[in-house]
């Protein structure tokens, strides 16, 4: 495939899609870069850098790399399970006391620690929550994206108050 194939039909895809995603409010913005043998054949910057400033994004712009954290605490728990020191099937409160949220219907399941690992605990974002408004919102939880100033014993107890999605109950992932 050549550069000015590419650059003509490939590029024009993903600017569609990063422009119908801004459009749609599912990213505020997005660089992306493609290379091919060791050369950038594609790069381009779409949308805000910071929204409510509006500020542009650049190529070279800061993104916070919080979901980077995913797979650095998924690999150090992964060692941690190699060694025998944890075992992924080992209940969260084994380690967080405090950490009992409950399903809609009042019971309280045992989440693992493979269950936070998976995504599967039915935890959600305050960014998720439509309009800033629900129960992450109304409860304060910190998800990392805000200022909220509070201990993380105070958030845990807060998480402990919101409702897991029902959604896990109805594919039996959380027990």
């Amino acid at each position: 495939m050549s550069i000015n194939y590419f650059s003509s039909a490939i590029s024009d895809s993903i600017n569609q899609v990063n422009q119908e995603a801004i459009r749609n409010k599912q990213i505020v913005g997005s660089v992306v870069m493609v290379a091919k043998n060791r050369e950038i054949v594609y790069q381009q910057a779409s949308g805000y850098a910071n929204r409510e400033q509006k500020i542009p994004m650049q190529t070279d712009s800061v993104f916070l790399l919080s979901s980077v954290t995913k797979p650095i605490v998924t690999a150090a728990v992964l060692c941690l399970v190699e060694q025998g020191i944890l075992n992924l099937q080992s209940p969260v409160t084994d380690y967080l006391p405090t950490f009992t949220p409950k399903l809609k219907n009042g019971q309280q399941p045992i989440i693992t620690l493979h269950h936070l690992l998976t995504h599967s605990a039915g935890l959600k974002y305050r960014f998720d929550e439509p309009y800033g408004k629900g129960i992450y919102n109304t409860l304060q939880i910190s998800d990392g994206f805000d200022q909220i100033a509070i201990s993380l014993e105070e958030n845990l107890k807060r998480l402990s108050q919101a409702r897991l999605f029902i959604f896990l109950e109805l594919i039996g992932v959380i027990h």
